[in-house]
């Protein structure tokens, strides 16, 4: 097959591909603008503010569609091939079906290289920026119903205390949203603290604006309260921090020193096998939609194809949502599960592709 044909099947897969991400971030933006209004915490912020913080979340949930979008830009892009006729006139001339698919496996190898390595990054910083936007306006509670935040227990100075925050930032230097209680001598809690924000300095938090409660007085504010811990900031974001929010060029570096320090890193592991397998997903989806597209559809099959490709891309996509739980909690490798639903999905595609070739 020509190059000029090739370019121009990519041409088309990458178009459909880049409009169906146009729509789908339009959408999930004017969705989680309006959620971000509803919330009582935001009400003193101004438009401009809440439609920054919708702006910077939506493109770490666009990321997450993103196979889903390579599925659709396929099944649509195939489909409108074969409507005019185009696929049906370069099977006639001996063109094999690989051949045909050739340009939309390099597109998704490409959009995935572009996603790991390029849209992540940004990704990632837009999401960090978002929280750290709203740490500064509601001092951490960055949540929308669960208020729980992760714990931990940290021992200095002869001081036990436990410690939690709903954000952590500068490599679990900084907190935001904090609570920590400090514990008495008989194991029972001395002191409560509440602050919008801390700091992590040479073996103390420094916290900054809290409310101290202690049984039995009135909570008293404070301009700063200084915790002692002996816990790391590495340990600190290993615990606290959401692995999605790291960018890919820092996971490897978290991932080692976490694990030199003898902590554990899968989640962190997890999340960059997943971003290392990404390019290699597009195609598992590529190829699940050319089975139900890459063939001529007499007219009133559409909708039917489109169906079976959106039900196989879903089926993919739950079953990698329940490979890397696993892997964030050890039970299989990180490597496997982030690998093998997709290696399992292109080979599946390649057999019904060969069994459609050949008969």
């Amino acid at each position: 097959m020509s190059w000029t044909l090739n370019v121009y099947f990519l041409r088309r897969f990458v178009a459909n591909f880049l409009a169906t991400i146009a729509v789908l971030f339009a959408l999930v933006y004017l969705i989680d603008m309006i959620e971000v209004s509803r919330r009582g915490r935001f009400s003193d912020a101004g438009f401009s503010t809440i439609a920054a913080i919708s702006a910077l979340r939506v493109p770490a949930f666009i990321e997450q569609a993103f196979p889903f979008a390579v599925l659709f830009a396929a099944i649509f892009t195939l489909l409108s091939l074969n409507r005019k006729l185009e696929l049906v006139v370069a099977r006639a001339a001996g063109v094999s079906v690989w051949q045909i698919l050739f340009p939309f496996i390099l597109g998704s190898i490409l959009l995935g290289l572009a996603a790991t390595f390029l849209y992540n990054p940004l990704a990632a910083f837009a999401q960090a920026r978002s929280a750290g936007i709203q740490t500064e306006l509601t001092g951490g509670d960055t949540t929308s119903g669960d208020t729980r935040a992760p714990f931990l227990r940290q021992f200095g100075e002869g001081v036990d205390s436990i410690i939690g925050a709903k954000a952590v930032s500068d490599g679990g230097l900084r907190l935001g949203g904090v609570t920590a209680y400090v514990m008495a001598a008989d194991g029972t809690v001395s002191q409560r603290i509440d602050a919008p924000s801390a700091r992590l300095d040479e073996g103390v938090w420094r916290i900054e604006s809290p409310i101290v409660t202690r049984p039995g007085f009135t909570p008293d504010r404070l301009p700063f309260y200084d915790l002692p811990t002996s816990l790391r900031p590495e340990y600190v974001e290993q615990r606290l921090a959401d692995p999605q929010a790291i960018p890919i060029w820092d996971l490897g570096s978290k991932i080692e020193v976490a694990r030199s320090l003898g902590y554990n890193a899968e989640a962190f592991a997890m999340h960059y096998n997943t971003l290392i397998a990404k390019p290699a997903l597009f195609v598992a989806m590529t190829l699940l939609a050319a089975t139900v597209a890459v063939r001529f559809n007499r007219t009133g099959q559409s909708s039917r194809t489109i169906a079976g490709g959106i039900a196989a891309g879903f089926v993919l996509y739950v079953v990698t949502f329940l490979a890397q739980a696993l892997g964030s909690n050890s039970v299989v490798p990180p490597v496997v599960a982030a690998w093998f639903p997709v290696l399992a999905a292109g080979l599946f595609g390649v057999t019904i592709l060969l069994h459609q070739e050949d008969g």
